[in-house]
């Protein structure tokens, strides 16, 4: 007769719920032979908190998150609890977590239907599209037999929010029906609002783009609606149409030249019942510095949100050395520091991260590989298997693990690039907010965080571009960083303070003492974080959780409890530039029950921050005037005020010429660099388009008394010339400029690739033409003149500034003569 082994000694007693005897019961793989001494402690802390519906549990990479998060699940499943509910941000960290608890020794499946999941025999392990979708098999809205969700880990979070958020959010391309019907629907409003831009979107120009105003909006959105049925089993909306659908009403659309963009505020997560009925919901992080999105994306009480998980003892993490070679020798070029780097990729695995395609055109000549969408998880598998060399990623700041020997030297080339139309939107905005920089510096972090994913790791990080080193330099940047990252800029800028007037060999010196494992280095490295203590308070940015809470107002028809939260964090709210977004946002709101205080509310927004949406009334053009003050005082004035150090004002002038490029999908970062540079060298300018609806692209009135009146075509990718419609613009920009400023003189300058004139095109009156060549030339003169105004003394000198703007062709009297050229047939 077989044993039965039920009645030995607890074999049949209730199943352990505490974490740490359910890993002593699993048949584990022999490198699980203890939990870590931190991992304990997380997980006894969960458990004396475990009944609470959100938990935010907070782990340095490489601490183990996973081995928490599945027997947290595990525990949850023992007590009654279950079903359980892994959720990852993509596949391949699906197929990490279920290796990881096969070796633990705990069941998992990839299929919500499978019995063994409703049984709690299996944690269920998917990935962060699976859940949220409008097809979703744990059910939408109201939809019948909705699959259970006990308990669920939500594991790296912040990597999931983009595409959450991307579940939510309906994408049309121009040549969709459902693109044309919704731009006939708005053609007459956003005629209204800008002309000029409504043709470059009619043209297909890349870069083009208006929002849809509030009121036309909210006037119009069923019709929108009707719009997208017609399209609704299509592959671009069958996922997100049934989740966005109800949301129109709380949403924003952006017509751009190439497609367009319906986006709601924020996701609305309790269109999937079975994940807020979960009993338990349990987000894990890396110890970002913002708490806020598992408020507002993933819909989290903050009444009820206590003090996240985050373990008493310091948490290590890798080594990490970061160097910024651009301010360590600000006149190295980018192919000169490629040189460097192509060298020591031929020891070590180097992975570039730039925000996109174009940028990653400039890396084609030194790169073994350039890798993005779905060649990238085949492609870091190449890299953990063995040596490389240099690989580029296109647009990967979070999601990818990249541990050890597969990169040693990582590199992040040019600050990430906002990547929705809203957000190109509100950027015009938000720009050089508080608030935008706390985002920058999230997905940096984020990016940073790529190569080091345990304690023992270790990997040089290289910043490069002047837009991603002077937002690093921010004053603002230290509060809005982790304490680990920077503890790691702080002993950066002391290696600095060591390697001034350094070269680039001295650079590729410093990275390889890291790399061979330097002792010394080890040691300073260490010592750094030594004494760091994670704070476990919640780091909640309250005008997002009031916009939020406004929102679900809305969708609940308070509206007057949406327009009252918004109004006091606005009267809280000391930056400018969100205090302006965030009226424009409460404005939206107050249309619905007093749109004429709605476009008060707005002009308000418009005259705190022009490049916003315009009101429909009490907007006139301001004549812009000559300085009064010489073009070196205004210089003067500029740089003193924006520049604390003269390797600022040389990373502001590489920025500028950066972004004075031709090239697509650029209009607005174009036409925002020549406002700066007009600044830059001491001449007043604005943006008539941008600012009032009508002008040209870019207005400067010259300290001569004279007008250039410019037009940007950077984008153009004509071979024929400058074409008819682009100088008929330039033309409109004239008979605007004869009107507002009446027998005064002014130059009209296009801005293009070419300066030959198409078949057809006949040339304005005195037109003049900024080229290739001649923005050559002008890159060539914006840097000379930084480095010599950057001298700890000239820049006070109005002699030295003068000098340099004359031995530069920058000053105004020079400026037409020395930049431009005239049209040729």
């Amino acid at each position: 007769m077989p044993v039965d082994f039920t009645r030995l000694a607890g074999a049949g007693d209730q199943r352990p719920v505490r974490p740490r005897e359910i890993f002593f019961e699993l048949d584990r793989d022999p490198q699980f032979a203890f939990p870590r001494d931190i991992q304990t402690e997380v997980l006894n802390r969960w458990f004396e908190r475990r009944d609470e519906p959100d938990l935010i549990v907070k782990l340095n990479v490489g601490s183990g998150k996973t081995v928490v998060g599945l027997l947290a699940l595990q525990s949850s499943i023992n007590e009654g609890k279950g079903p359980a509910l892994y959720v990852a941000p993509d596949r391949q960290l699906v197929e990490q977590v279920c290796r990881e608890a096969n070796s633990l020794g705990i069941h998992t499946t990839n299929d919500p239907h499978d019995p063994d999941y409703m049984s709690g025999d299996a944690i269920c392990v998917i990935t962060i599209h699976k859940l949220f979708n409008g097809r979703s098999v744990f059910g939408v809205n109201d939809a019948p037999n909705p699959i259970a969700i006990g308990t669920v880990v939500i594991d790296d979070a912040h990597a999931g929010i983009s595409t959450l958020m991307q579940q939510f959010c309906l994408r049309l391309d121009a040549e969709e029906d459902g693109y044309i019907g919704i731009t006939d629907l708005f053609r007459d409003d956003l005629r209204k609002l800008n002309y000029a831009r409504l043709l470059d979107i009619e043209s297909a120009e890349p870069g083009a783009r208006l929002e849809v105003p509030f009121w036309a909006w909210h006037s119009r959105h069923e019709d929108v609606l009707d719009v997208l049925h017609q399209s609704r089993a299509s592959d671009a909306l069958g996922f997100s149409l049934p989740l966005a659908q109800d949301l129109l009403p709380e949403s924003r659309c952006v017509i751009g030249g190439r497609h367009l963009e319906i986006e709601p505020l924020f996701p609305a997560v309790d269109q999937i019942p079975s994940f807020r009925r979960a009993t338990r919901r349990i987000y894990m992080i890396a110890t970002l510095a913002d708490d806020t999105p598992i408020v507002t994306h993933f819909g989290a009480d903050p009444d009820y949100l206590d003090k996240p998980i985050i373990p008493q003892s310091t948490q290590y993490m890798g080594e990490r050395m970061i160097l910024m070679p651009q301010e360590l020798v600000p006149r190295a070029t980018l192919e000169e520091i490629q040189k460097m780097l192509r060298t020591l990729s031929r020891e070590y695995n180097c992975v570039v991260i730039v925000p996109s395609e174009f940028a990653a055109e400039q890396w084609s000549d030194v790169a073994d590989a350039v890798w993005m969408g779905e060649q990238v998880a085949p492609g870091i598998e190449r890299l953990r298997n063995g040596h490389v060399g240099l690989v580029v990623l296109v647009n990967r700041y979070d999601g990818i693990d990249l541990p050890d020997a597969s990169c040693r030297i990582l590199v992040l080339s040019e600050l990430p690039e906002v990547l929705s139309l809203t957000a190109s939107v509100d950027s015009a905005t938000l720009g050089q907010s508080r608030h935008a920089l706390k985002r920058q510096l999230e997905r940096v972090e984020q990016g940073i965080g790529r190569a080091v994913r345990s304690v023992d790791d270790h990997c040089v990080v290289v910043l490069l571009g002047p837009k991603l080193i002077r937002r690093i330099r921010d004053p603002l940047a230290p509060s809005l960083l982790t304490a680990a990252t920077f503890a790691q800029l702080q002993l950066s800028r002391q290696m600095a303070e060591q390697m001034k007037n350094a070269d680039l060999p001295e650079v590729e010196l410093t990275i390889r003492q890291c790399l061979e494992r330097n002792a010394e280095w080890i040691r300073a490295s260490k010592s750094a974080l030594s004494q760091l203590q994670s704070s476990d308070e919640l780091t909640i940015d309250r005008p997002t959780v009031a916009l939020k809470y406004a929102m679900d107002s809305a969708r609940a028809n308070q509206v007057t409890d949406a327009v009252r939260a918004l109004t006091t964090v606005i009267d809280a709210e000391t930056d400018p530039a969100l205090r302006a977004w965030l009226l424009a946002r409460r404005a939206a709101f107050e249309h619905r029950i007093h749109p004429g205080q709605a476009q008060s509310t707005l002009l308000d927004a418009y005259r705190l921050a022009r490049g916003g949406l315009r009101p429909l009334t009490g907007v006139s053009y301001s004549a812009l005037t000559p300085d009064t003050q010489s073009q070196s005082e205004a210089v003067i004035a500029f740089h003193c005020e924006r520049f604390m150090t003269p390797i600022d004002t040389v990373l502001f002038a590489q920025s500028l010429c950066n972004d004075l490029v031709f090239m697509p999908k650029t209009s607005e970062t174009f036409e925002a660099a020549v406002d700066a540079l007009a600044c830059f060298i001491g001449i007043k300018g604005h943006r008539p388009e941008n600012q009032f609806g009508e002008g040209p692209d870019n207005f400067w009135a010259l300290p001569t008394a004279h007008y250039l009146i410019i037009e940007c075509k950077n984008g153009s990718r004509t071979q024929d010339g400058i074409c008819k419609s682009d100088v008929a613009q330039l033309g409109h920009s004239m008979s605007w400029f004869r009107e507002h400023y009446p027998a005064l003189p002014g130059t009209p300058v296009m801005i293009h690739p070419k300066s030959t004139m198409g078949a057809t095109a006949t040339p304005v009156e005195s037109m003049r033409v900024i080229d290739r060549d001649a923005m050559k030339r002008l890159h060539r003169a914006i840097d000379d003149f930084a480095t010599a105004v950057s001298e700890s003394t000239s820049v006070h000198d109005r002699a030295a500034v003068a000098a340099a703007l004359d031995a530069t062709g920058l000053h105004a009297a020079m400026f037409v003569d020395h930049f431009t050229v005239a049209p040729r047939k």
